[in-house]
């Protein structure tokens, strides 16, 4: 697959904190914005996954329910332009069925199902792409190295283990004061891989 043609600032470990104290009492206003800023990495945008964004995405909802699961993109390429005009072509098709059959509330629902899902597929198959980073880990120091770990993916890296093996190369467990951060949650999928044996 090809790599985006973008560029941008990339960004690394060593600017990136941990909060200190609780995050601010919640507001509605709040419930619906993100809690960090947007990042840039070599032109990949990351946003934290708001709850504005799992309403417009539901597929996302879904897949950020395991508590490990804590960065996310869409696959990029030719797979990304196949599986998104799929959806798109079958999200129209669906929505005129059960338009039909059942109303104009049927089809918006199958339409916000599916249809936002693949647009956004298709955007990160055609251009720079965009990736999510679960809100609990959007203020976590360790927050780059999701960023990278979500760039490679959209940089054609098919493989879950090799992009593994390439952190391992760049960082390590006692490098990172894993052990001895209170800060860094027990089910960090970050600390439990580099604490593993390569």
């Amino acid at each position: 697959m090809e790599k985006p043609d973008c560029h941008g600032e990339e960004q690394g470990t060593g600017g990136a904190r941990a909060e200190d104290g609780a995050p601010a009492p919640s507001s509605p206003a709040r419930s619906f914005s993100f809690p960090a800023p947007v990042a840039s990495i070599e032109g990949i945008k990351v946003l934290p996954l708001s709850k504005t964004v799992r309403v417009l995405l539901p597929p996302l909802f879904i897949s950020s329910l395991p508590r490990r699961a804590i960065g996310f993109s869409f696959p990029p390429g030719l797979e990304g332009r196949l599986v998104g005009s799929a959806l798109l072509v079958g999200t129209a098709v669906l929505a005129y069925l059960l338009g039909s059959a059942f109303g104009v509330y049927a089809a918006l629902g199958i339409v916000w199902l599916m249809g936002g899902t693949g647009v956004m597929i298709l955007y990160n198959s055609t251009r720079c792409g965009v990736a999510f980073v679960k809100e609990m880990c959007s203020t976590c120091r360790l927050r780059p190295i999701i960023e990278e770990h979500e760039f490679m993916h959209l940089s054609g890296e098919r493989s879950e283990e090799a992009v593994w093996r390439a952190a391992k190369k760049k960082y390590s467990y006692d490098g990172l004061g894993l052990g001895s951060d209170p800060m860094i949650h027990s089910f960090c999928p970050i600390a439990k891989r580099l604490k593993e044996t390569p």
